[in-house]
């Protein structure tokens, strides 16, 4: 049986230079990897407009003979220069890097990021706001849909069953089109009710079941999904499902596995839905409710809700047995090489580590 874990405690750092919070107060704070001896931070409204920001008109620049590892920035002077989803252009003594705030704060979104900022194993970046994942759009309030329209959203890739979009429909800003893509899972309802059943105390086992089986059964469906990301008329979208954390957890994975993320980078990024376990928690317990009816206990559900690494490492090993690797697996599936080629065009940067 497995033993009680935490959701922070599963959370992986991914391994990037230099990442954007917002604690308590609303102010940014600018953390990075590696201590700096001069810091100086561009503000711009998009990644591209603070990437092409002078470092000269920086609005924080800091010199510390020891090194600093964060800056603060106050959100009033930020909110002059970056707009409604600030981007900041860091110069870590000579080397420039792009950051922006990877969750944005939504107050009726869940689990919503940005999947940009990423390395890719032959050194390049994974552009910002390009690529949003999410959970269940349905509860956005008027706020939350006007930021994802000054983000410029025009597509949601929704993985929701029929059930859930007809019960739930998404909330998108004008001109946004939503597209119902299911993730199906083609399982006679006594062979699941049986398989709950003998894994009962073993529902992490069960997960990983069910990840595979997703693979195995909807891999032409995430390849129409890469095929949207690669058109860029689609741009920006979002990938989501209802806790952001499972089907769109597969969807994303496989999207930055084909850009050349490192698998160790993708599993972090999975993690980080722990962030948003207890609202996920909330939103799904009259399904988990169902399952108590069943026998379970509370205790025994929780890996239902939590993102563990071992669970989507599993799915990925998977597809390396049966189809020698994840590029394989979605060529099987009928992803093209001109369609990878579009996406790693188009979805990365060329990282340029010394000043301009």
């Amino acid at each position: 049986m497995d033993s009680p874990l935490s959701p922070a405690d599963l959370i992986i750092p991914p391994p990037v230079e230099a990442w954007v919070e917002r604690p308590p107060g609303g102010d940014y704070l600018i953390r990075l990897a590696e201590p700096a001896g001069r810091v100086a931070v561009c503000v711009g409204e998009t990644p591209e407009a603070a990437a092409v920001s002078s470092v000269a008109t920086a609005i924080v620049t800091k010199t510390a003979p020891a090194g600093v590892s964060e800056l603060r920035m106050a959100a009033a002077d930020v909110a002059l220069l970056g707009g409604r989803r600030p981007c900041f252009l860091l110069d870590l003594d000579g080397r420039r890097l792009v950051v922006a705030e990877r969750t944005l704060s939504l107050a009726g979104g869940v689990n919503f990021r940005d999947i940009g900022g990423y390395r890719t194993a032959d050194g390049r970046v994974v552009r910002w706001g390009r690529v949003y994942r999410a959970g269940s759009l349905a509860e956005l309030a008027d706020d939350d849909i006007a930021l994802l329209a000054a983000l410029g959203l025009r597509l949601s890739c929704d993985l929701r069953s029929t059930a859930e979009t007809v019960a739930a429909p998404d909330r998108l800003p004008p001109g946004a089109v939503a597209r119902h893509t299911p993730v199906v899972v083609d399982v006679h309802p006594l062979r699941r009710f049986i398989a709950l059943i003998r894994k009962r105390h073993r529902v992490r086992e069960l997960l990983q079941d069910a990840y595979i089986t997703m693979l195995d059964q909807n891999g032409p469906l995430f390849a129409d999904i890469l095929r949207a990301a690669a058109d860029p008329v689609n741009l920006p979208l979002v990938i989501h499902c209802t806790a952001g954390k499972d089907r769109t957890g597969l969807a994303v994975a496989l999207l930055l596995l084909t850009l050349g993320v490192p698998e160790e980078t993708v599993i972090a990024d999975y993690t980080l839905s722990n962030h948003a376990y207890e609202v996920n928690a909330e939103r799904i317990m009259p399904e988990m409710e169902r399952l108590m009816d069943l026998g379970f206990s509370r205790e025994q559900l929780r890996p239902f809700l939590l993102a563990d690494a071992r669970t989507l490492a599993a799915a990925l090993a998977h597809l390396r047995r049966r189809h020698g690797s994840p590029a394989g697996y979605l060529r099987h599936a009928g992803l093209d090489d001109a369609t990878v080629e579009r996406l790693r065009a188009d979805h990365r940067i060329d990282r340029k580590p010394d000043r301009e």
